[in-house]
């Protein structure tokens, strides 16, 4: 089960394992104040993770470079070769079989992408450039027909990711209903030649919405004409008026649920 806070802040220098992990690493592998405590697991009783004991077991190993033999002196968990891959036709390599999550639209999404997406690239491992990101991107420029002409915000998404990027992991991007629509399959694939997407049927992986908010009706009318779903709804008369008396202070952006069939999956 999770350690981190309900609530966790960005910028918080509290001193949960999360945090120590952020930035030191291998030391959080052991309970501080190292050869003063004795650490144990609690037990929430009826029913707990922490009733799953995982017992370890001497019989041959798992991972050891090819051509080395198992026994006390090699099978020592430094050794141990975590690459992997994944893929049918093209694979993708990993050092370390991780995936990110999505890193989307959200303020703490972009504030946090550069450093995320650089250790992702130095780590070796996939990135996952979560929905709506040029949908709400404020320099997007679309096309005649309504389609990505340019995002500033992914190009610098992508770009940050493929300047460390050195054969181990990749970055995906999800489309949701809305990406879709305003074509970013295609503007990812033509301009940053990438080959992989994540095609998004739920919305903010809760089927909830509502991820992030705005705070101006300019703002709001502006993700509107794009596509979106904003309440209240910053095109009537009434809202105009309550928002101009500030009784209404802030819109909230909902993206559409991507209902799915076979036929629909394969044509998309």
């Amino acid at each position: 089960m999770s350690g981190i806070c309900t609530g966790c802040l960005d910028g918080c220098k509290g001193g949960c394992e999360t945090w120590l992990a952020s930035f030191r690493g291998r030391e959080v592998l052991y309970p501080a104040r190292f050869g003063e405590i004795t650490a144990g697991a609690d037990k929430n009783y009826p029913v707990d993770y922490s009733h799953l004991n995982i017992q370890g077991y001497a019989v041959g190993a798992e991972g050891l470079p090819e051509g080395v033999e198992a026994g006390p002196d090699t099978a020592l968990f430094e050794n141990v070769n975590t690459e992997t891959e994944y893929g049918w036709r093209k694979k993708i390599k990993m050092r370390v079989p991780i995936f990110t999550g999505a890193l989307g639209s959200t303020k703490i999404a972009k504030d946090n992408w550069e450093h995320l997406a650089i250790g992702a690239a130095l780590a070796g491992i996939t990135i996952v450039c979560g929905e709506n990101v040029c949908g709400v991107d404020p320099e997007l420029e679309l096309d005649s027909e309504g389609k990505i002409k340019k995002s500033p915000e992914m190009d610098f998404r992508i770009d940050t990711y493929k300047r460390y990027h050195d054969g181990y992991g990749e970055i995906l991007v999800q489309t949701n209903v809305e990406d879709t629509r305003l074509g970013l399959a295609e503007y990812v694939a033509s301009k940053h030649n990438l080959e992989t997407i994540e095609l998004k049927w739920g919305q903010g992986a809760k089927c909830i919405g509502g991820e992030i908010q705005v705070y101006t009706i300019e703002r709001a009318r502006q993700l509107k004409e794009r596509g979106y779903i904003v309440l209240p709804d910053p095109t009537l008369p009434e809202v105009q008026r309550a928002y101009e008396e500030g009784a209404i202070k802030r819109f909230e952006r909902h993206s559409r649920l991507g209902f799915i069939t076979r036929d629909s999956f394969l044509k998309k």
